[in-house]
Parts: C-alpha cells; sequence; structure tokens
C-alpha cells in the first residue's frame, strides 16, 4: 500500500503552494517579468515566509509563556510574604529557585537581605544586596531601593567609606540625587568631615529648594538638614 503524503509535509506544502500561487498569479495582472521573477524563486519565498510564520509563533508562545510564569512568580511571592520566620524565608528561597528570571525573584532576594538585617546577620545581608546591585542595570527601577539599603546597611554596620560609594553611585541616578546628597552629609559628618558635610547639605538645600513648590516651606528632611547645616557652622 503506497504511503499517504502527510498534510503537514513540507514537500507537499511547496508543491501545493506553487499550484496555488501560479493561479494567483495569473490573475492579478502583475507585468510578467516579476511573474516570472517570483515563479523562478518560488520555493525560497515560501521558505522566508514559513521561516518568518514560525518565529511570529515562537515569540508569541514566549509572550504567553512569560505571562504565565509572571503570573505565578507573583503569587508565590505573594505568599511567601504572608508567612512568618523560617517558612517566610523557605517561600522566599522558593520564589528565587523557581522564578529566577522575574523581578520577584529580586524582590525576594532583597526581603531575604532585610530578614538577615533583623536579625543582626549584616554581613549576609551586605552580600545579598552587593550581588543584586551588581546584577542591575542602572536603569531598573530596583536600582535605587537597593542602592538606598545598602547604603544604610554599610552605615550601619560601620563602613563609612564604602556607604559614600553607595551614595556616589545613587548621586548618578536621575530623580534620587537629593536622597544622595542628605546621605551623604550625614556620613560626613559621622566622619567629623565637616566641610564636606556642609558642601553636600548646602547642594541638598539648593536643589531641592529648585524642586519645591512652595520654596518657603520646610519637609522634615530639609528642617532636618538645615538644623545641621547652621550646627556645622557655627
Amino acid at each position: 500500500m503506497p504511503k499517504q503524503q502527510s498534510s503537514f509535509d513540507l514537500k507537499h506544502i511547496e508543491e501545493t503552494a506553487a499550484v496555488q500561487t501560479s493561479g494567483v498569479l495569473d490573475h492579478l495582472n502583475l507585468p510578467p517579468a516579476f511573474i516570472d521573477f517570483l515563479r523562478k524563486h518560488q520555493r525560497t519565498i515560501w521558505i522566508v515566509a514559513a521561516v518568518i510564520a514560525t518565529v511570529v509563533t515562537i515569540v508569541s508562545l514566549y509572550g504567553s509563556y512569560r505571562n504565565y510564569t509572571l503570573t505565578k512568580a507573583s503569587e508565590a511571592y505573594d505568599q511567601a510574604l504572608l508567612r512568618e520566620g523560617e517558612q517566610k524565608k523557605e517561600a522566599l528561597q522558593l520564589v528565587v529557585a523557581d522564578y529566577g528570571s522575574t523581578p520577584f525573584a529580586i524582590w525576594s532576594r532583597v526581603e531575604l537581605a532585610h530578614m538577615d538585617q533583623a536579625a543582626g546577620a549584616l554581613k549576609e545581608a551586605l552580600e545579598q544586596l552587593t550581588a543584586i546591585n551588581s546584577e542591575l542595570k542602572a536603569s531598573s527601577l530596583l536600582k535605587p531601593l537597593v542602592l538606598v539599603n545598602l547604603g544604610g546597611l554599610y552605615e550601619q554596620d560601620g563602613q563609612l567609606q564604602q556607604a559614600i560609594g553607595v551614595y556616589q553611585e545613587l548621586k548618578t541616578l536621575q530623580g534620587f540625587e537629593a536622597d544622595a546628597l542628605s546621605s551623604l552629609g550625614r556620613v560626613y559628618e559621622s566622619q567629623q568631615n565637616r566641610e564636606q558635610a556642609i558642601a553636600m547639605y548646602q547642594q541638598y538645600l539648593g536643589l531641592t529648594a529648585k524642586q519645591s513648590t512652595v520654596p518657603q516651606q520646610d519637609t522634615p528632611v530639609r528642617a532636618m538638614v538645615r538644623a545641621s547645616l547652621n550646627r556645622l557652622q557655627r
């Protein structure tokens, strides 16, 4: 019994397409030279079309898979935050292990660092946040959050020079210059570096005055910075 040709066989598709194409071309009123070109290269044209269709299908399937993964990761992360103690830690670690390619894995790692910090394990927390920071691009929305936390940890651990380096990096991110300046002023003041602290506080007050819609009114942070500046200038 002769083997039945599959409808999905490439050769069968090409032969069918060639017949259909030939018939269609005859009714399109195209220039004869153009029709000859299409007939001469129809195999290549159909292969390219098939490749494009395959790529579109793959991209579409990947998009669906990515959305599904993000949804599952979000659910796992939310559930982990509802837990306490070791159960919370284990659940967050599972989010990192199972959904490492999603933002929820990074948020889980940040939360794990916070848990280490709360437990007094500053070394582990610093290692975690340092690793995360090295992986994040400057354009990442998580970058400022990680830098603020990392700088605070360095301050808490008494590593003031490292904290300065972190806040200098934060200062390069648009929208976070003021936060970086006030933090730098605080760290320089802790180092008893009076001139640098005054410079940072003055830059902070100048920047935030330009940003404020009501310059004559101080925010709580501006009031604290102004008080520190006045103390240093006595």
